[in-house]
């Protein structure tokens, strides 16, 4: 499995093999076809993200609230200290798009230096899914938007 860190402690990379990962811990599964038991990886905290990256389609309701709810848990984790392998088949899109909307939620990085990140780490494919890209920039549009109301309704 390759795998590459992106920001301290979050790595982006491709489906994992069973067994202890002992740096790791917490493993995001975010391929739809590779969803093994969590007992297959012992001693790490297994948070199943099933995405489909089919660039062909729009993403379906289900498939946005699973992305952004994981990308909130990997925050989570990560700001608790805990070292998080975000994966999918290749390590490319699906994890990447999971790493990304923890990135910003963290860190308030801006999208296109989120994706220069993954690309400089994962490649030139990493988040060129365009339904994976605009899900990133409405996600960083809807935050701003939130703390701007909120910085102005404030006493």
């Amino acid at each position: 499995m390759s795998r590459s860190e992106i920001v301290p402690g979050l790595f982006v990379g491709s489906k994992p093999s069973p067994g202890h990962h002992a740096d790791i811990d917490v493993i995001v599964l975010a391929a739809k076809e590779y969803q093994p038991p969590a007992d297959l990886f012992p001693g790490a905290e297994v948070i199943y993200a099933p995405l489909d990256d089919d660039p062909s389609r729009l993403m379906f309701p289900d498939e946005i609230a699973i992305a952004t709810k994981t990308g909130s848990r990997v925050a989570r984790r990560l700001r608790a200290g805990h070292r998080v392998l975000v994966t999918c088949a290749m390590g490319l899109n699906r994890s990447a798009l999971v790493a990304a909307l923890a990135m910003h939620e963290i860190y308030g990085m801006e999208p296109d230096e989120i994706i220069a990140r993954l690309r400089r780490a994962r490649g030139s494919w990493a988040l060129s899914n365009p339904n994976f890209d605009r899900l990133l920039r409405v996600v960083v549009d809807v935050r701003r938007q939130q703390r701007s109301h909120q910085e102005a309704s404030a006493p």
